[in-house]
């Protein structure tokens, strides 16, 4: 044992072969002498490969996450087309996301959803009864009537199956909704019906009829034509339109004249800092598209001279001012610009009266449901 506090000396003749790494060795296995090299019984530094390898399991690992999300939380079939009434000849569809994105319905709409007669939040009571975050897990609306007369809504997105009949009619009984009673699988009340079909989708109708009638899934949506893309897309049939003729006929014959003409009409409505309107028209048979679309110009500068005389409704006047119809193919298309602040009047007009409504007979179902 040395008496010093200092190691002995190491001896200065080294084996080479130690030492020097192994011919086409990495740095890394090089002893501490080289460049690079590490210290004996050091753990080896990972190549180059090993940090590539790395990084690819981790972008495998969030594109697998992101999948997961998307197809499990996010990606939605739509369901509410597929309980459209098989008659029915009047349908509009609305994009729910787009809509809660756009600032007047944000702003003036929204809002509504809390707010409940007895001042309690309704929002997380509806959820609690029913399992439907609204308006989270909503992805689509749609709108159906047969007749004009007799309507029904459809909405569908990530909505619980089987709770929400249950689950309004506990809400119907705390907030004392009048004349509201449960019929079998509906919820019944004044000029009324609320159902659920069996996959999720929810139905309320003006009447018992048209529920029923849409509770059944069917593929008679596919004949109506109705564009599936846009913030509000609607489609009209023929019986539609001959409907609207002899509606107005007595008023407005040219225009009655022009409807009886028509074979099918579906059209768009995008929202955004500038709304834009398209309308494609289908002519009926025997129809040419260039003759219908210079008649419906000509109606349409016929139609502002019209409304010139009574109130604008949500800037309707403006928009009929730079709407323009042209032939494209076997089709007419009609589109204009609808302006952003008109719609924001009207959808706060329409909130106040929904508001308004709610607070006049505290016995019915507000917004928020």
């Amino acid at each position: 044992m040395s008496d010093t506090l200092i190691d002995p000396v190491r001896p200065t003749v080294i084996d080479d072969t130690a030492s020097a790494p192994a011919p086409g060795g990495d740095a890394a296995e090089a002893g501490p002498g080289a460049p690079g090299g590490r210290a004996p019984g050091s753990p080896a530094r990972p190549g180059r490969g090993a940090y590539l390898l790395a990084a690819l399991a981790c972008l495998v690992t969030l594109a697998g996450a992101a999948l997961a999300v998307y197809f499990f939380f996010w990606r939605y079939e739509p369901t509410a087309r597929r309980h459209i009434p098989g008659d029915a000849n009047i349908v509009v569809r609305l994009e729910a996301a787009e809509l809660a994105l756009f600032g007047p319905v944000r702003q003036h709409f929204l809002p509504l959803l809390d707010e409940a007669p007895s001042g309690a939040p309704r929002r997380a009571r509806v959820e609690a009864a029913t399992g439907l975050d609204f308006p989270a897990d909503l992805r689509e609306i749609v709108i159906a009537s047969t007749d004009a007369t007799s309507w029904v809504a459809l909405a569908g997105g990530r909505i619980p199956k089987g709770r929400f009949v249950t689950g309004m009619e506990k809400i119907a009984r705390e907030e004392g909704w009048l004349g509201w009673r449960r019929e079998g699988d509906l919820l019944v009340g004044p000029r009324a019906a609320i159902g659920q079909a069996e996959d999720g989708t929810l139905v309320l109708g003006t009447d018992v009829e048209i529920v029923n009638a849409a509770l059944p899934a069917s593929d008679e949506w596919q004949r109506l034509g109705l564009p599936e893309q846009g913030a509000i897309t609607f489609a009209l049939t023929g019986a539609a339109w001959s409907g609207a003729a002899g509606a107005i006929s007595a008023a407005l014959p040219r225009a009655a004249a022009l409807f009886r003409r028509i074979d099918h009409g579906a059209g768009t409505l995008t929202l955004g800092a500038d709304p834009t309107l398209v309308f494609r028209i289908a002519p009926a048979s025997g129809e040419a598209a260039a003759a219908l679309a210079s008649d419906a110009q000509a109606l349409l500068g016929n139609l502002k001279l019209t409304l010139a005389v009574v109130p604008d409704v949500a800037g309707m006047k403006a928009a009929l001012e730079g709407a323009q119809a042209v032939a494209r193919g076997d089709r007419v298309e009609i589109h204009t610009k609808w302006p952003h602040e008109d719609l924001d009047r009207a959808c706060a007009e329409l909130a106040q009266r929904a508001r308004a409504a709610r607070d006049a007979a505290p016995g019915a179902p507000g917004p928020g449901w």
